[in-house]
């Protein structure tokens, strides 16, 4: 199984997305990317802001968690959706790490119809509006006191 790891920075009611064009539509997608092997999952997420877009981010805890089956094209992944706190930077497409054409603002009442991947727009549209927000807490090291 495939893990990839995003994270989404609301601002003004807005999110922060890259701009990608398939097959002539317009798709969003939350800035993130596939977990290499041994990387911790927000150091991940730090790695894939700065190279694709330029800026620092700090994470917050998961927002939404969600399994996409296995296609033709595509392993079976498991997305992770981590809250980004702050970025540092203008955030601006880096064209030498990334296919995206650019980065988006998109309104949050937007989400539930917009192509985004993952798609997930309807729940983050929930979660991103529900006060107080719930998350999941994310445990960077559950095994701190070593396997017994």
């Amino acid at each position: 199984m495939r893990v990839r790891v995003s994270a989404v920075f609301e601002q003004a009611g807005e999110i922060l997305c890259m701009k990608y064009v398939y097959g002539g539509k317009e798709v969003f997608a939350l800035p993130g990317g596939g977990v290499d092997k041994d990387i911790p999952l927000q150091e991940a997420i730090v790695n894939e802001w700065k190279e694709e877009l330029g800026v620092k981010v700090d994470i917050g805890d998961i927002i939404l968690i969600g399994e996409a089956p296995a296609g033709k094209r595509h392993p079976q992944t498991l997305h992770i959706v981590f809250e980004a706190t702050e970025i540092r930077g203008a955030p601006k497409v880096r064209p030498d790490a990334t296919h995206s054409l650019d980065v988006a603002w998109v309104s949050l009442d937007r989400l539930p119809s917009l192509p985004l991947y993952p798609d997930v727009g309807k729940q983050l549209s929930i979660s991103l509006s529900e006060a107080p927000r719930r998350s999941i807490t994310f445990i960077s090291n559950c095994m701190e006191r070593g396997y017994w």
